[in-house]
């Protein structure tokens, strides 16, 4: 059960971008075939010159309020920033605790359109641009969100952990940055940050003047059940679906045999006391599918799903892979995912896994739901309404949204519905997971009609990439980074 967990240092990433790129190009990525190194953003020696009379965008950063530069570069074309803002830990009560918020900005120019980046989990600290941001050469703020990474308060107080608090953040951040930034503003995310974007905007519907998120989604309840039947029927190829269950069964059937590759990895500093070895394993296998579909084309495709006679070793490293036994279930791992599995188990909810195909090989059936992960000793009480009213509110009332998915993806199952009456729409991308570049590869007139929606509400034209080059710019693979930190 994975809505919040991320990657160590991008250890096993640091080659999506690499990656995406290959993928678009038609070529196959398997695990063994993820390069070492991304390539490095391309740095700027000089700054270009101010225009005549304007006054530098760092001293009027410095000028906010509660605001700190930490770093300042230039790199391809923009000013990236680096900053923490000064929040207050309950915005019911400012004059209460405060914390600080880490923020990237990435400022082209005063004019330009601003898109704001909500993260559902520990920020993306690189300086790429999301596809709106590209496709509009826009300046682009990416807020961190509450309890993740560095944005977490020195007294944890859980309960101020909810998505009003978080959506309370990003409307002092857009009221603190609108005075700089004078043009169109508009919000994107991808998974959990998508969803973040759509209830910021559900409470704060004039602080943008549209929304795209990608892959946003809207658990209903703890298991929801859409998921199971999307992953086990609808998703890919039937042959494919019916590999992977090959494989979870003859990998429970392992157990005892998998034992050392496990006791290699606590030999490697890891710790399963939370879980207990036997029970990562186990959770890791019931999520197999759901993770492999998720991230299908970058990582791997259905020729990487090892046989039924596959060595222990294969199989064990294609479930380490896909499912990521050593960082999502380890207990470095569940401490760092806590504040998500705390969101999913009070607001969020989370997809269902199929178990009935494995019941005779299941040890703890049932038990792979958030309420069982960290934090532990904490109340948790699962309240859906916020949830539910903010989807109503989205498909009946929100203005100026895109709605982005993929067929591939599973949280397609749970997507949020619009209103083409409110010049809102939705997009479910064939042979497409739904990350950024998605817009920037479908078909006409699909396509044409939907970025002239886009640069309508941003009020700027579209640059679209050569079609030969839309799904190699650097928004290509920003979202497999940031979606391994934030289910």
């Amino acid at each position: 059960m994975r809505n919040g967990w991320w990657f160590d240092e991008g250890r096993r990433w640091g080659g999506a971008l690499l990656t995406a790129a290959l993928v678009a190009c038609g070529g196959a990525a398997g695990p063994e075939s993820l390069a070492p190194e991304a390539p490095g953003p391309e740095l700027q020696t000089e700054a270009p010159a101010l225009e005549a009379g304007a006054e530098d965008i760092r001293v009027q950063l410095e000028a906010i309020p509660g605001l700190t530069v930490l770093d300042d570069i230039w790199v391809n074309g923009f000013r990236f920033f680096t900053l923490d803002y000064e929040q207050p830990v309950d915005h019911l009560r400012p004059g209460g605790a405060r914390f600080q918020q880490r923020m990237t900005l990435m400022h082209r120019s005063a004019a330009a359109p601003m898109v704001l980046d909500t993260e559902g989990a520990t920020i993306f600290a690189e300086p790429v641009p999301s596809e709106p941001a590209d496709l509009l050469q826009a300046n682009q703020l990416t807020v961190e969100h509450r309890f993740f990474g560095t944005s977490r308060p020195q007294s944890l107080d859980w309960s101020k952990l909810n998505v009003w608090q978080a959506a309370a953040d990003i409307h002092r951040v857009a009221q603190a940055f609108e005075p700089l930034y004078p043009g169109r503003w508009l919000s994107t995310g991808v998974f959990k940050g998508g969803t973040a974007a759509l209830t910021h905007r559900f409470f704060f519907p004039d602080d943008v003047h549209a929304t795209v998120p990608y892959s946003a989604h809207r658990s209903r309840g703890l298991r929801d059940e859409r998921h199971v039947r999307f992953v086990r029927t609808q998703v890919g190829d039937a042959a494919c679906r019916e590999q992977l269950e090959t494989v979870q069964r003859e990998t429970l059937s392992r157990r005892e045999a998998l034992r050392p590759f496990l006791e290699a990895l606590e030999a490697q500093g890891l710790t399963f006391e939370v879980l207990g070895a036997d029970r990562a394993l186990e959770f890791a296998v019931v999520e197999l599918p759901f993770h492999f579909w998720e991230f299908y084309g970058f990582g791997w495709t259905c020729e990487d799903v090892p046989a039924a006679d596959a060595s222990d070793e294969e199989l064990f490293a294609f479930l380490n892979f896909v499912s990521a036994l050593d960082f999502a279930f380890s207990d470095q791992g569940l401490e760092e995912a806590a504040p998500g599995y705390y969101q999913s188990a009070t607001q969020l909810g989370g997809p269902g896994y199929a178990e009935a195909h494995l019941r005779p090989l299941l040890r703890y059936p049932g038990e792979d739901v958030a309420t069982r992960f960290p934090p532990s000793g904490v109340r948790k009480h699962y309240e859906p309404w916020t949830l539910a009213a903010a989807e109503v509110w989205t498909r009946y009332e929100a203005k100026r949204v895109l709605l982005v998915y993929g067929d591939l993806s599973p949280w397609s199952a749970s997507a949020f519905d619009v209103s083409a009456r409110k010049d809102s729409y939705r997009v479910i991308a064939g042979d497409s997971i739904g990350f950024y570049s998605t817009l920037s590869l479908l078909p006409e007139p699909q396509r044409g009609f939907l970025l002239g929606r886009l640069s309508e509400w941003a009020g700027v034209p579209v640059h679209l990439p050569d079609e030969q080059e839309a799904g190699k710019h650097p928004a290509a693979g920003a979202p497999l980074l940031k979606a391994r930190r934030a289910r």
